[in-house]
Formats: C-alpha cells, sequence, structure tokens
C-alpha cells in the first residue's frame, strides 16, 4: 500500500532539544519585555517620516532569517544555540506586533492583544513540556545523538563534559551495532578542547544561584514561605470582594473590547481568583495538620491557576502591567515546589545520622539480643 508523505522519514529527535526550545522561549520573552519598556520609556517613537513607518516586525523578520541561515550553514556546535536565542529574539519583535494584524485599524494598543500573546507562549510552553515528557531514547536515537558530536572533534570543540555525554549516549546504544566501538575509538583518539574560564554571565549565574540557595537553607525560609502563600490568598481574597461587591476601587475597562466580553472577563477572572483562594485555604488547613506535601499540593495549584487561567484575563486589562503579578506567582510556585523537595528529602534520612555512624550503630548488639557466647553456654 502506498505510503502517506512525511515531512521528515524517520525522524530522530536531538537529545537536548528541550533546552534549545527553552533557550528560545526566553530570548522571545525577554526581547518583548525589552521592546515595551524601551517604548514607554522613550514614549513610543515611530521610526521613518514622509508616509513611511518602519514597524518592529520587520527586525523580527531579519532576526529570524539569520536564525534560519545560521542553522543551515554552520555545523558547529554553537550554532543551534544561536539560532534559538537569534530566532527567539526575531519571534518576539513579531509576535509583538500583534495587535496590528488583529485589528481593523492595525490598533498595536489593542488591549487583549497582550493576553492573546500570553496565551501564545503559554501553549508553546506546554507542548515543549509535553515533548519533554515524550521523548524517548531509544538505542537508534542514542546512537544518532552520539555521532552529533563528532564534528567538534574535527573543528578542536570537543571537550571532557561533551566526551563524558558522549559515552553515556554510545553506552545506551545497541552493544551488537559494530559502529558504537568504532564511534567510541573515535572519541578516544579526538584531542579534548581545554577548559575555559567561565563566561562573566556564567559566572554571574551561578553566584545568583549559590545565593538563592543559601536563602531556600535558612531554617525559617519555609515558614516565611507560608506566610506570603497565605497573605497572598488573603490578598486575592479581599481584591475580589473588592471586584464583587463594588467597593469603590475602579476596574479597568477598554473601548476596544466590548462591553459582553468585559463583563465575561471580569466573571471569568473572578472564578479563576476564587479557585485560587479555596485551593490556598485547603492547604493552609493540611499545613495545620502537619499534612506537608498535601499543604504544598494545594499551594501548588492555586498558583497554577492564577499562572494560567488568572493571568490571562490579567494581560487583556492591565496589559504587560501584569507582567508583575506573573513573576510574583512563579516565584511563589518555584518556592512551594523547593520545599516540597527539601520536605520529601528529609523523609528519606535516617535520623541525622551519618553513613559511617549508621553502619556503626546496625553493627552493634542489641540489648534484647542474645551474644554469641552466651547462646554457646
Amino acid at each position: 500500500m502506498p505510503t502517506r508523505p512525511k515531512l521528515i522519514d524517520n525522524p530522530v529527535r536531538r537529545f537536548d532539544f528541550v533546552q534549545k526550545l527553552e533557550w528560545f522561549l526566553l530570548a522571545s520573552v525577554t526581547m518583548i519585555l525589552v521592546i515595551r519598556t524601551q517604548l514607554w520609556l522613550t514614549n513610543y517613537p515611530q521610526l521613518g517620516g514622509g508616509g513611511l513607518h518602519i514597524a518592529h516586525l520587520l527586525y523580527g523578520g531579519i532576526f529570524m532569517l539569520i536564525a534560519i541561515w545560521v542553522g543551515l550553514i554552520y555545523l558547529n556546535r554553537g550554532g543551534r544555540t544561536a539560532s534559538a536565542i537569534i530566532g527567539g529574539i526575531g519571534f518576539g519583535f513579531f509576535i509583538d506586533e500583534l495587535g496590528k494584524f488583529i485589528t481593523s485599524d492595525n490598533n498595536y494598543f489593542y488591549k487583549p492583544a497582550a493576553g492573546i500573546i500570553y496565551i501564545v507562549f503559554i501553549i508553546l510552553f506546554l507542548i515543549t513540556r509535553e515533548l519533554s515528557r515524550r521523548q524517548v531514547l531509544d538505542q537508534k536515537t542514542a546512537l544518532a545523538n552520539a555521532m552529533a558530536f563528532l564534528p567538534a572533534t574535527v573543528t578542536g570543540e570537543f571537550r571532557r563534559d561533551e566526551l563524558e555525554v558522549a559515552n553515556q549516549l554510545l553506552d545506551q546504544s545497541d552493544p551488537d551495532d559494530p559502529r558504537v566501538e568504532r564511534i567510541r575509538g573515535y572519541f578516544r583518539d579526538a584531542v579534548l578542547a581545554p577548559d575555559k574560564q567561565p563566561s562573566r554571565l556564567a559566572q554571574f549565574i551561578d553566584r545568583v544561584h549559590n545565593r538563592i540557595t543559601a536563602i531556600t537553607e535558612k531554617p525559617n525560609f519555609g515558614k516565611w514561605v507560608i506566610r506570603i502563600v497565605i497573605a497572598w490568598g488573603v490578598i486575592s481574597l479581599i481584591g475580589l470582594l473588592d471586584i464583587q461587591l463594588d467597593l469603590g476601587i475602579e476596574t479597568q475597562t477598554s473601548d476596544n473590547v466590548p462591553v459582553g466580553s468585559v463583563n465575561f472577563l471580569s466573571v471569568a477572572r473572578a472564578l479563576s481568583i476564587l479557585a485560587s483562594v479555596i485551593f490556598i485555604g485547603i492547604g493552609a488547613f493540611k499545613m495545620r495538620k502537619d499534612e506537608h506535601q498535601a499543604a504544598y499540593s494545594w499551594f501548588g495549584r492555586a498558583f497554577l491557576v492564577s499562572i494560567f487561567v488568572t493571568r490571562v484575563f490579567s494581560f487583556v486589562e492591565a496589559q504587560f502591567g501584569a507582567v508583575f503579578g506573573l513573576l510574583l506567582d512563579v516565584v511563589l510556585y518555584a518556592a512551594i515546589s523547593e520545599l516540597a523537595t527539601q520536605d520529601n528529602q528529609k523523609k528519606h534520612h535516617f535520623g541525622g545520622l551519618g553513613d559511617a555512624e549508621l553502619r556503626d550503630r546496625q553493627d552493634e548488639v542489641d540489648g534484647e539480643e542474645e551474644k554469641p557466647s552466651e547462646a554457646a553456654t
């Protein structure tokens, strides 16, 4: 029977494609925030004159063109990373102009555009996450990814950490395949590139990571996180009551959004906030009962609802001013995840005993046991 045409025959995924997609998304989001901040600081200037206007959508096309060409031309190790970052910058330029292409008057400031852009990135994030879950490193894929390191042995970019990864991939390949040992021999004979001093950016990231780790290891870190989370729930509840009871706080509306849709957005946003508040309440109740893992799960659900549902409506109403609330949600969700991890690790510790001390105590004779000499007599 005739087979259906495929875009790629026998596709093989790269083992680190998730990292490149994350770089792409990070570069895109950063670019949008940079563009909006720069336009706000410069009072939204326009490039051009005499009836012409150079939209930054054109810059997006140029960056994406460069990313495609870099990926097509270069075989070097850093080519894919450069393509991901440059392509992400271009996509950020492109998607930021969304409002002009969904309105009849080419309205860049169309309020729902910010919410739509946010939804686009949520979808891209969820697709990336789903792809990472479905990533299966079978023997063929492992061998193909190991062979992808061969060009670096020629260009002089092959590093020791890459050698370790390549050998691990070969270990997961078919041991009966003669190419496995042959490629392993290529790697053994390859000249490794000297270790380079980490870049300033890498050193800065390491310092930030170490400081964050030090904060999370402080004794009162968990207590303060729980207090802030509960305060977040209380403030959300107060805001919800303000919206429903109209206590004098003026809500934002837009002439570009029909009245019916504003009402729908208000109701949907209120329901999502209510769901988060209920989850926070359940988590607080579980915490009082010392059911920490259950409490962390409910707290996490509250922030996931806020990130994936509530903030969509916030971006529609407040546009990119909702970024600050989103950052708070992400930070608190990360803190709760860290607490859950620490609590789970504590359950697998034996009362704080070290390995050597634990072995010594296991070798000691319990007072209830018979000594060998007594048993002989």
